[in-house]
C-alpha cells in the first residue's frame, strides 16, 4: 500500500466518526488541563509563600494522583464506546481485504493522533488556566501577591508520560476487542438480536441488602480519623449496592409493572416499560456510574463548602483573642499558685514587658486593623489589657445526662493515646471535657455578676442546656445543687486533652469530636478538694491545672508577629528554667491564616473535581444518548409503521427518558441523607462542628446540581431526538 495510506485511513475514520470522536477528545483534554493545574500548583512558587504552605501542596499533589487514577476508567469507558459503534465500520475493512495486522496499524495512527491532539490542546489549555487557577487560588485565601508567568515544563513532561501510558492501555483494549471477534461479527455488531432481559431476584436483594449495610455502616461512623477502614467498607458497600440496584432491581420493577396487566396495557405506559426493561439491562451501568458521580459530587461540595463557609466562626470560636499563652501549673504547686503566683510571675511580667516594648516602638493603625478582616477583631471583657484566669481541664463522664466526677476514665472504653476508640459515646454514657473553673473567673471572662450559693455550681454547655438539677461528685453519690441561671459561654482557647500519666512534654492531641463542658465553682482550689483532689483527679481524669493569659491587640501583622515570636521565646526560656511547666502560645492570626488556608484549599480542589465529575457525568449521558438513539431508531420507525403517532412516540420518549435520568440524581439524593452523617464526622474532625449550616448547605448543592443535570440532560436529549427521528 501507499505510504501514509494507514494514517490517511486513520484521519478519514476520526473525520467520518466527528461526532463520536470530538466528546472523547474534549474528555482527554479535560483529564490532560486538570492534571496540568494540579501539578502546576504543587509546583508554585506562589501556593509555597501563602498561609498553609506545609498543607497546600501535598494536596495538590493527592488531587493530580486522583485524576490521574480517574482518568483510566474514564477514558476507557469513551474509547469503549466509540469502539462499540465502530465495529461495523472494522468489520467492513475486513471484509474488503485488510487483516487484523493491517486494521491495527489504523487504530494505532488513530490513537497517537488522539494522543497527540488531547495532550497538546489540554496542555495549552491548561498553561493558560493554571495562573487563572493560581489567582482563584490566592483570591480564595485573601492574600496578594506577585505574578510571573511561566511553563512548568517538568509537568508538561509528566502530562506526556502518564497520559502516553494511558493511551497505549487503551489501544491494547481495541486490539483485544477487535482480535476477539471475527469479521461478520463485527460486520452486524449493531443488528444483533437482544434478549429479553431477565429477573434476578437474588441480586435485587442483594442490592438492598448491600445499600442497607452501607447506609448502616455510615451512620455508626463516629471519628473519621480513626475509622477510615469503616468508610471505605461504606462506599464499597454503597457502590456495589448502586450498580446491582441499577443493573438488577429496576428490571424486576419493570417486570412487576408489566405483570399488571391494567398498568401496563396502556398506550402511554407500554411502549415505556417494556423499553425501559431493555434499557435498564444495557444501560444500568451507565446510570449507576452517574449516580456514584453525582454523589461524590454533592458529598464534596456538601462538606467543602459548609468547611469554608464556617471557618471564620470556627476561627471566633476556638481563638477568641489575638494572644493566647497557657502554663500548666503541677498539681502540687497549684496552691501556691493560686495564693501567691509563684510559677507564672515570669511568665507574666516578660509577656507584659515584651508587648509594651513592640507596642511602643510602632504606630497602630485602627484603619490598618480593620483591614485585616475577622482574625483580629477584639473581644468585649479583655480590651487593651491582659486577661489571666485559671482552669482545671480534665475529663469527666455523662451519665444519663447527669455530669459525674466520681468515674474513674482509666476505666472506660477510652484508651489514652491508642487511637482505637470508637468515640465519646457508648449507650448512656458519653466522655467531656470539663473545664473547672472560679465564679470569679467565670464573670471576668463572660463580663457577668453571677452569684452562687454554698452548695451550687453552674454547669454550662457550648450547645443546649444542663438538663439535670444535680452533678454527682465520688463514688458515695454525694452532689451539688446545678443553679440554671448563667447561660454564657466562657470564651476560652483551643482546649487539649493530656494523655499520660507520666506528665511528659508533648503528649496533647486537640479535643476533636469531644464535647466541651463548663462547671463554675465558688473556689476552684476547695472544690477539687486541695492538693490530695488535685493528685486523685489528675491520675483518674487526666487532669492538668492550666494558667491562661489572654490579649487582645490593635495592631499591624508584623507587629503581631513580632510579638508573637518574642512570647514564644521568652515562654519556652522560662519553662527550660522551670524544667516543669509545659507552654503552649497561640497567635490568631497565625491559626487562622493556616485554617483558613486549609478550607480555601479543600474548596478549590472540590470545585475543580467537581467540574471535573460534572464533565464526566455529561459525556456519559451523551455517549449514551448516542448509542441509545441508534438503538432505538429502527424501533420508534417500525412502530411508526404499525400506526403509532408522532405525538404518542414523543410521549413514549419523553416519559421514558425522563423516568430513566432521573433515578440516578433521585438515588443519588437518598445516598446524601443517609451518608450526611460521614460529613459531618468530617466537619467535626476539622472542628467545623456546624450541622445546621451543613443541612442547609446541602439543600442548596442539591438544588443547584439538579438544575445543571437537567441543563445537561436537556441538551444531550436534543441528539437522541435527532438519531431517532432521521427513520423519519
Amino acid at each position: 500500500m501507499t505510504r501514509g495510506f494507514y494514517t490517511r485511513l486513520a484521519w478519514t475514520g476520526i473525520q467520518k466518526n466527528r461526532q463520536l470522536y470530538y466528546p472523547y477528545f474534549l474528555s482527554g483534554i479535560v483529564m490532560v488541563m486538570v492534571f496540568y493545574i494540579f501539578h502546576f500548583l504543587a509546583t508554585s512558587e506562589v501556593v509555597h509563600t501563602l498561609p498553609g504552605k506545609a498543607v497546600l501542596p501535598y494536596l495538590f499533589y493527592i488531587g493530580e494522583g486522583a485524576v490521574g487514577l480517574f482518568s483510566i476508567p474514564f477514558l476507557f469507558y469513551t474509547n469503549a464506546s466509540l469502539i462499540r459503534k465502530r465495529k461495523r465500520e472494522l468489520g467492513l475493512y475486513n471484509i474488503l481485504g485488510m487483516n487484523k495486522r493491517n486494521i491495527a496499524s489504523v487504530l494505532f495512527r488513530e490513537t497517537v493522533i488522539s494522543y497527540g491532539i488531547v495532550v497538546v490542546i489540554g496542555t495549552f489549555v491548561g498553561f493558560l488556566f493554571s495562573k487563572i487557577a493560581e489567582l482563584v487560588l490566592v483570591n480564595i485565601m485573601g492574600r496578594q501577591v506577585d505574578y510571573s508567568i511561566y511553563v512548568d515544563w517538568k509537568g508538561a513532561l509528566v502530562v506526556l508520560v502518564v497520559f502516553a501510558v494511558i493511551y497505549l492501555m487503551i489501544l491494547a483494549n481495541a486490539l483485544w476487542q477487535i482480535h476477539a471477534n471475527n469479521p461478520i461479527e463485527l460486520l452486524h455488531s449493531d443488528s444483533q438480536g437482544e434478549r429479553p432481559p431477565k429477573s434476578r431476584m437474588f441480586l435485587t436483594v442483594l442490592s438492598f441488602v448491600l445499600i442497607g449495610a452501607g447506609y448502616c455502616a455510615a451512620a455508626d461512623v463516629t471519628a473519621v480519623e480513626y475509622q477510615l477502614a469503616q468508610i471505605f467498607v461504606t462506599v464499597v458497600l454503597l457502590i456495589a449496592g448502586t450498580f446491582l440496584l441499577f443493573i438488577c432491581a429496576f428490571v424486576v420493577l419493570c417486570r412487576i409493572l408489566q405483570n399488571r396487566k391494567t398498568y401496563y396495557y396502556q398506550t402511554s405506559h407500554f411502549v415505556t416499560i417494556s423499553t425501559m426493561a431493555y434499557r435498564m439491562k444495557r444501560s444500568g451501568a451507565s446510570l449507576a456510574a452517574i449516580c456514584v458521580l453525582v454523589t461524590l459530587v454533592l458529598v464534596a461540595c456538601s462538606f467543602s463548602v459548609s468547611f469554608y463557609a464556617g471557618s471564620m466562626e470556627v476561627l471566633q470560636r476556638t481563638y477568641p483573642y489575638d494572644l493566647s499563652v497557657r502554663v500548666e501549673i503541677p498539681p502540687e504547686k497549684i496552691g501556691n499558685e493560686l495564693a501567691e503566683g509563684t510559677c507564672t510571675e515570669g511568665y507574666r511580667a516578660g509577656i507584659d514587658a515584651i508587648i509594651s516594648s513592640v507596642m511602643g516602638s510602632v504606630q497602630s493603625d485602627a484603619g490598618q486593623s480593620a483591614e485585616q478582616g475577622s482574625f483580629m477583631q477584639a473581644q468585649a471583657g479583655v480590651g487593651g489589657e491582659g486577661c489571666a484566669v485559671y482552669f482545671a481541664n480534665m475529663l469527666a463522664m455523662f451519665v444519663d445526662g447527669r455530669l459525674d466526677l466520681g468515674r474513674d476514665m482509666r476505666d472506660t472504653w477510652f484508651t489514652p493515646g491508642s487511637g482505637q476508640y470508637p468515640g465519646w459515646t457508648e449507650g448512656n454514657e458519653e466522655i467531656v471535657w470539663l473545664h473547672v473553673l472560679s465564679l470569679e473567673a467565670y464573670n471576668r471572662l463572660c463580663g457577668t455578676t453571677e452569684k452562687l450559693g454554698d452548695d451550687e455550681v453552674f454547669v454550662i454547655l457550648e450547645k443546649g442546656e444542663y438538663q439535670a438539677d444535680r452533678i454527682v461528685l465520688n463514688d458515695s453519690g454525694a452532689g451539688l445543687n446545678v443553679n440554671p441561671a448563667a447561660k454564657a459561654v466562657p470564651k476560652m482557647t483551643d482546649a487539649s486533652i493530656s494523655l499520660d500519666n507520666d506528665r511528659t512534654r508533648d503528649d496533647r492531641i486537640t479535643a476533636h469530636g469531644c464535647r466541651n463542658v463548663f462547671l463554675v465553682v465558688s473556689d476552684l482550689y476547695d472544690f477539687m478538694g486541695g492538693e490530695e483532689g488535685s493528685m486523685r483527679y489528675a491520675q483518674k481524669n487526666y487532669m492538668a491545672y492550666d494558667w491562661e493569659y489572654y490579649w487582645n491587640l490593635s495592631a499591624s501583622e508584623e507587629a503581631l508577629y513580632a510579638i508573637y515570636d518574642q512570647v514564644q521565646a521568652h515562654i519556652r526560656a522560662e519553662s527550660e528554667a522551670a524544667d516543669t511547666e509545659k507552654t503552649m502560645c497561640f497567635l490568631k492570626l497565625e491559626r487562622g491564616e493556616n485554617y483558613y488556608a486549609l478550607a480555601g484549599a479543600v474548596l478549590f480542589i472540590a470545585v475543580v473535581m467537581d467540574s471535573v465529575f460534572i464533565a464526566v457525568t455529561a459525556l456519559i449521558m451523551y455517549y449514551k444518548q448516542i448509542s441509545e438513539g441508534y438503538e432505538d431508531q429502527r424501533r420508534f420507525s417500525i412502530m411508526r409503521k404499525v400506526g403509532m403517532t408522532q405525538k404518542e412516540i414523543k410521549s413514549s420518549i419523553n416519559s421514558q427518558m425522563l423516568t430513566v435520568f432521573a433515578l440516578p440524581l433521585l438515588v443519588a439524593g437518598v445516598h446524601l441523607v443517609f451518608t450526611s452523617n460521614i460529613v459531618y464526622m468530617m466537619q467535626k474532625m476539622v472542628i467545623a462542628d456546624n450541622k445546621p449550616l451543613m443541612i442547609r448547605v446541602m439543600v442548596i448543592t442539591y438544588l443547584l446540581f439538579a438544575m445543571v443535570y437537567s441543563l445537561v440532560y436537556g441538551m444531550t436529549s436534543r441528539t437522541y431526538y435527532g438519531i431517532v427521528n432521521r427513520g423519519d
